[in-house]
């Protein structure tokens, strides 16, 4: 003291701050020096200086149990319900620390027991969260309000159920607390009890007239919280107290639904033992099975599959678990889907099989393990869209290899007449194309409109594949039913570049479609002039006047329109340039 009065005579400036913007009186109320706080005070110290956080120095007293600190702060008229950042009062942070003696004086000071912080917690909050009996006592006598909630809507007890205080639990249930009182998201306190594993909590709650199927803004019930967690004991306890095992959410998820997905197999055993169905769908239309499957629980898969889970289940679009496990890559739960009678055959609504799905994903060892047994490697979808089709759109060049292995007919058109070779056309996948075409793939092949895999490379633009197909003796001067030739189709895109190489490989500049166009005539319309430069070269004059003279400009179907194949179902659909089909199929498979 004598130091301190020493300093102060000196003039030492007595609201000097740390770092941290403590005050001398800050560090006197958080070392419990009340004499040196009223030296301080009578030098006129800042009563209500904060922190960086903001306390001041009656919350450090508090936080130190520091009675006749507080008193002495108050006598000297600090605001007793002041507040931090946070909007902590004092009598917050004594519930925090459990000093109930702190609370006592406080309360009696006159300090709010209702206080709110910032996230709505109050006293009492805290007290029941750190399990301080005392002082949730004292609260209660002065007032404090078991139904007071925080900005999430949890009153004292869905606090005291989640941390497991049963003591806190019975005295606020004793108090009149209600056991079914819901927070924002619509959850009791057997909630928050289910959720943490509070198995005596939840008891207790259960025999204070708690609603065992209580259910949340989703529908969750205490069932799926603990289901959730794998907290077998507790679903155990909710299923002898009736808990429905086949509750579902608004998504459709029951509570063997959540434990598949989580892996929790002790808590899948529970389930089935009580009746839980593994028939149930989801509203994306997947069993439990499916989600084990997209989740790669093998062991789980395994215990559905040996009480009785069917292997082909069909949900949502004919999509069976084996579909589903394939689209995740899931290779151990594929090879135990067909060793347990999973069909490498089942089909999707769009007809869309999982070596389709494998295929595209370029995933080789399940493609690998569903052909060893026994997938086609010529199946088609609906479309005719075999699995080789859009392995070779995709540019798989190994798994194109393992497929033409297997059988794979290269020469396989879809129903618009699409072969591999087309989809690689577009896409300018060369080294593909030399694949297919050394197994025997037709470069003559025609759509049913009759457009061949030059017509396609042209019509994209790709110069490398339109060169290896004329290396390959493609037919430079091919027509569509319309009569359209390679070279219109080059020219309706302008790709100089492409038509400038047709000329020079024998391409026809006078040829015309059926209702009379040439390809400079097209160009002429379209205003690509470096194409009309190096047609109107070569193209007799009289042809581009009378087609252009006698006939109205029509264009070509492009051949995006002419590939465009949409499936029966709606759900699926093929084109050149991207897989909708597998788009959408992913968009189902994606989530349970």
């Amino acid at each position: 003291m004598t130091m301190v009065r020493l300093l102060l005579d000196r003039g030492a400036q007595i609201d000097a701050k740390t770092k941290d913007e403590l005050t001398p009186l800050h560090c006197a109320a958080r070392n419990g020096h009340v004499r040196i706080i009223e030296i301080l005070l009578d030098h006129s110290a800042p009563i209500q200086a904060k922190t960086k956080n903001g306390l001041s120095p009656i919350h450090m007293a508090a936080q130190g149990d520091h009675m006749d600190c507080v008193r002495q702060l108050l006598q000297y008229d600090a605001e007793i319900d002041d507040i931090t950042l946070d909007h902590l009062t004092p009598l917050h942070v004594a519930a925090h620390c459990g000093h109930h003696r702190m609370a006592k004086v406080l309360l009696d000071k006159g300090a709010k027991p209702n206080a709110r912080a910032l996230n709505g917690f109050t006293p009492l909050h805290i007290a029941c969260k750190k399990n301080h009996m005392r002082v949730m006592d004292l609260l209660l006598k002065h007032s404090a309000s078991l139904e007071a909630v925080t900005e999430s809507g949890l009153t004292p007890l869905h606090v005291a159920s989640f941390m497991g205080h049963l003591n806190i639990v019975k005295i606020l249930l004793q108090k009149g607390a209600s056991p079914n009182a819901s927070n924002v998201k619509v959850e009791t306190p057997l909630h928050m009890a289910s959720r943490a594993g509070h198995c005596e909590v939840a008891e207790f709650l259960l025999q204070n007239t708690a609603q065992v199927d209580a259910k949340a803004k989703d529908d969750q019930t205490p069932l799926h919280c603990a289901s959730r967690m794998g907290h077998k004991e507790l679903v155990k306890l909710l299923l002898e107290h009736k808990a429905d095992p086949n509750s579902t959410t608004t998504a459709g998820h029951s509570p063997l639904h959540i434990a598949a997905r989580e892996g929790h197999t002790p808590t899948i055993r529970i389930l089935l033992d009580m009746q839980a169905q593994q028939t149930k769908m989801t509203k994306k239309g997947f069993t439990p099975l499916h989600v084990a499957s997209k989740y790669g629980k093998v062991d789980v898969a395994e215990l559905l599959l040996e009480r009785g889970a069917n292997p082909n289940a069909a949900g949502k679009n004919g999509l069976t678990p084996l579909h589903v496990a394939v689209h995740h890559n899931n290779l151990d739960v594929v090879n135990l889907l067909v060793s347990k009678g999973g069909s490498p055959h089942s089909a999707a609504r769009n007809g869309y099989t999982p070596l389709h799905i494998a295929s595209k994903q370029n995933q080789l060892e399940v493609a690998s393990s569903l052909l060893q047994y026994g997938a086609s490697a010529n199946a088609e979808s609906l479309q005719g869209i075999t699995p080789l089709h859009l392995a070779s759109q995709e540019g798989r060049p190994d798994m194109v290899s393992l497929l033409i292995s297997k059988q794979a007919n290269v020469n396989l058109g879809n129903k618009s007449g699409l072969t591999p070779l087309h989809l690689v056309a577009q896409e300018g996948h060369v080294g593909i194309a030399d694949i297919l075409v050394k197994q025997g793939a037709s470069v003559y092949a025609a759509t049913r409109m009759g457009y061949t895999p030059l017509h396609v490379a042209c019509h994209y633009g790709n110069i490398k594949m339109v060169k290896f197909l004329l290396q390959q003796q493609a037919n430079v001067n091919s027509k569509t039913r319309m009569g359209y030739t390679p070279l219109h189709q080059a020219a309706q895109q302008g790709h100089t570049d492409i038509v400038t190489l047709l000329l020079k490989h024998g391409a026809q500049p006078n040829e015309i479609t059926t209702n009379g166009t040439s390809a400079l005539a097209i160009a002429k319309r379209l205003g690509y002039i470096s194409v009309i430069d190096v047609l109107k070269l070569v193209t007799e004059e009289t042809v581009t006047v009378t087609t252009t003279e006698k006939h109205r400009m029509s264009f070509p179907e492009t051949v995006d329109e002419i590939l465009d194949v949409s499936e029966d179902e709606g759900i699926a659909q093929l084109t050149l340039g991207m897989t909708n089909s597998l788009r959408r199929l992913c968009a189902v498979i994606g989530g349970p």
